[in-house]
């Protein structure tokens, strides 16, 4: 084109990267809301596409009855697996639920002899320190019950329509899926020699690679970190070590928030305690957690997808920035699209530069 012509190659490199950086951005900002279960549909449908086509050839099984019989297998067995989590999580709240009275008794005499302690070492009035605490949980409990309760309240009918609303994407979700698989031969067929879906199948080949890769290193690094919390609680006998550990692996994996804030004060209160084995126990399951998304996080997630670790890094918190909280995926996952999309032009332009001045690529 006429219009790299005039450039060098640094302009020419560096104009390439904007335009396709800022593509990535509209198309995550505007473009992603609206066709997000169709992305999940394509998802599913390559992954029932090939039983889907198998059962088509040997046993002449309709592709689309193949394709649902098959996703509807995958949503009995993850929802079987879901119920059976679900009903440990839900045990172990109610428990907790039903003994919160006895564990705010014990806090609140672990609380008084922290507050007498504070009032000795500071040479203050018996009960001053208890005083100001009480002041303060005061004034929280009523700017809870003035703000959060009415602004819960007023959610919860807005709650029940989002779920509604979910569960019929749901279904929409399912069903394109089932249609996707249908229609995918006769869509190849028909645009298989198109310059437009050769360089849709370029990209989209390279980002099933890199993409899955990278979504398969976060889950598996958020099961890793949850494993070693629950393991952890375990040693302790803690009876809420399911509840606990998900809940905490969750937060680690939260920026900025981490582990840490739940592991560091609960092991200074078994320190306190005289309790060593605990405190042991969740200093190291803690550092364990640490190692964990500190340090393998980056470098399995970087080779993964063929990207250093500072990269990776740097991504996440741009996306962070951009996006919140989702951006912590859409970031690593943005940047991998930029790099594969940059490779597929220059690979076309390079090939397309070779043929004009008749160099053989062989």
């Amino acid at each position: 084109m006429k219009i790299w012509e005039g450039m060098g190659d640094r302009a020419r490199m560096i104009t390439k990267i904007i335009i396709i950086t800022l593509s990535v951005y509209l198309s995550f900002r505007f473009v992603l809301p609206l066709i997000l279960p169709f992305v999940f549909s394509c998802i599913l449908a390559w992954m029932v596409g090939p039983i889907a086509e198998f059962l088509y050839r040997k046993f002449k099984l309709p592709r689309i009855v193949g394709g649902s019989v098959f996703l509807f297998i995958l949503v009995i067995f993850f929802s079987t697996g879901l119920f059976y989590l679900m009903n440990i999580l839900i045990g172990q709240s109610i428990k907790f639920a039903r003994n919160l009275p006895a564990y705010l008794t014990i806090l609140a005499g672990k609380l008084d002899n922290i507050c007498s302690s504070c009032d000795e070492i500071l040479g203050l009035a018996a009960g001053s320190v208890r005083a100001l605490l009480d002041d303060n949980m005061i004034s929280m409990v009523d700017r809870v019950r003035s703000d959060v309760i009415p602004g819960v309240t007023a959610q919860t009918l807005n709650l029940t329509i989002r779920l509604v609303g979910f569960i019929g994407t749901l279904l929409i979700t399912f069903i394109s899926a089932a249609l996707i698989v249908k229609e995918i031969p006769e869509l190849r067929k028909k645009h298989k020699n198109t310059d437009i879906y050769k360089d849709i199948k370029k990209v989209t080949v390279r980002l099933a690679d890199t993409g899955i890769a990278y979504l398969r290193s976060q889950f598996m690094v958020m099961v890793m970190v949850a494993v070693c919390c629950v393991t952890g609680l375990v040693l302790i006998r803690n009876e809420y070590a399911l509840l606990l550990g998900i809940g905490i692996a969750l937060m680690d994996a939260l920026p900025f928030i981490g582990s840490g804030i739940v592991f560091i004060p609960w092991a200074i209160i078994m320190l306190l305690n005289g309790n060593i084995y605990g405190t042991a126990v969740l200093i190291t399951t803690y550092l364990i957690c640490q190692i964990i998304r500190e340090v393998i996080e980056p470098k399995l997630i970087g080779n993964r997808i063929g990207i250093k670790p500072l990269y990776t890094l740097m991504a996440m918190y741009i996306g962070l920035k951009l996006f919140g909280l989702v951006g912590f995926i859409l970031g690593p996952l943005g940047l991998v699209i930029i790099i594969t999309v940059l490779k597929v032009v220059n690979e076309k332009q390079t090939i397309s530069y070779s043929l004009d001045k008749g160099i053989d690529l062989e």
